[in-house]
């Protein structure tokens, strides 16, 4: 009986260390997952593009006389998608919001992404924050570059006012040995006023997310 008690806890003891839960962000490197010491980054680039649906209004039905920008709103959140074409955004780069958020000792990160209309406790909380800023990839273990996407509407030629979602692509270089690495796209229903302050943070703040994600493997 003993003897099987050990098993048994041998076993667990494997099973939970296999269990582990690991950065994705460090996966396909040569670094030790979970980390055994702060990870160098270098942030390259991280350029930004805006995307508008077309809606056709007829599906959404008839809105109240509320003003124009109420309106498209309240059409663009019901109506039904034709097309996606490009919208003009001062939001071109990242970078800059990106590397303030991981200069803080807390980094925030979104705690749901289904909805956020505001960066509140209901949608960000804080870890630790595992990375060491540097300011040349040749003293970095990583480089980090990605992309980010906004993705609004626009009713009868008129944009809404709000965001509808956005999606943000990572992509991981090990410095050690070259190698390259795409990690998984998130996206978050983040609904916020076009090219507000809020909104390039809330971007940041999904780039620190997917630096940060968890997983098990």
């Amino acid at each position: 009986m003993d003897k099987m008690a050990k098993y048994l806890g041998m076993a667990l003891l494997v099973g939970l260390t296999a269990c582990t839960l690991k950065y994705e962000l460090l996966k396909g490197t040569s670094l030790p997952n979970p980390p055994s010491a702060p990870i160098k980054i270098f942030i390259k680039e991280f350029p930004v593009v805006s995307k508008a649906n077309v809606v056709d209004p007829r599906v959404a039905g008839s809105a109240n006389s509320q003003g124009e920008q109420y309106v498209t709103n309240a059409l663009a959140s019901q109506g039904s998608k034709l097309v996606q074409i490009s919208r003009p955004s001062r939001i071109e780069d990242l970078s800059g919001s990106v590397l303030r958020e991981l200069r803080k000792e807390k980094l925030r990160i979104f705690s749901q992404m289904d909805r956020v209309e505001q960066l509140d406790e209901d949608s960000v909380r804080e870890v630790a924050n595992p990375f060491v800023l540097v300011a040349d990839n040749t003293e970095a273990d990583l480089e980090i570059s990605g992309s980010a996407k906004i993705t609004s509407q626009r009713v009868r030629k008129v944009f809404s006012q709000n965001t509808q979602n956005v999606q943000v692509q990572v992509e991981v270089k090990d410095l050690k040995t070259g190698k390259m690495s795409k990690k998984s796209p998130i996206n978050a229903g983040i609904v916020m006023t076009f090219n507000s302050r809020e909104l390039e943070e809330a971007l940041a703040i999904t780039v620190v997310t997917s630096l940060t994600q968890k997983l098990l493997f």
